[in-house]
């Protein structure tokens, strides 16, 4: 009685040993773990419906900083398009002649102003071209910082400098003036033409 007993104690200490044996095998080297299931957290700095978002007072690259502010800055201070902008803004008007501007036009560094003139007057409307030196000081822009621009040619500077001349009843001059200026395409301007008058807030 007391041998099979003494057996049945042994059979027992080696199968608690080999299990435990077994159990700290499995710890050490047994399979990896699963990932995580479809109800699991998501990880900290992750959305469940996208990529890793940016923790709260940092800074994505892609989007702030520096470069990104200068980008932004230099789309918003472009230079405007070349190329011609047509428009109706009335620049003078006394009951039978009438100057208008009917156009802007951007190329490599300048912009072109166009005008029109128009009569009614059965006489005619007698006109009057200053030399060239005093016509390139007779007009101007006025940009949106205050400062003047004046033009570096004119219908009257390279057509008809110093001279008068009458337009016809019913007739249309074309006059135009070149600057040596692009605003820029987010600020306004005005013109000032011989003493006609102003147009204000134009823009490209």
């Amino acid at each position: 009685m007391l041998r099979k007993l003494l057996v049945a104690v042994i059979v027992g200490v080696v199968v608690v040993a080999l299990g435990a044996a077994a159990l700290a095998w499995l710890k050490a080297d047994g399979p990896e773990p699963a990932g995580p299931g479809p109800n699991a957290a998501a990880p900290a700095g992750a959305t469940p419906s996208g990529p890793a978002q940016p923790a709260s007072g940092s800074t994505d690259p892609s989007t702030d900083g520096p470069d990104a502010d200068a980008d932004a800055g230099t789309a918003a201070s472009a230079s405007p398009e070349s190329g011609p902008r047509r428009m109706s803004r009335l620049l003078y008007d006394d009951g039978q002649n009438t100057a208008t501007v009917t156009g802007l036009e951007v190329t490599a560094g300048t912009l072109r102003v166009q005008l029109r003139y128009a009569t009614r007057s059965p006489g005619g409307w007698v006109l009057s071209c200053p030399a060239r030196t005093a016509d390139l000081q007779s007009s101007h822009l006025t940009m949106a910082d205050g400062r003047q621009v004046f033009p570096v040619d004119t219908y009257c500077a390279s057509q008809r400098p110093g001279t008068d001349f009458t337009l016809r009843p019913g007739a249309v001059l074309e006059s135009w003036g070149v600057f040596p200026v692009v605003p820029s395409g987010d600020s306004h301007f005005s013109l000032t033409w011989y003493d006609l008058g102003t147009v204000e807030g134009l823009k490209l």
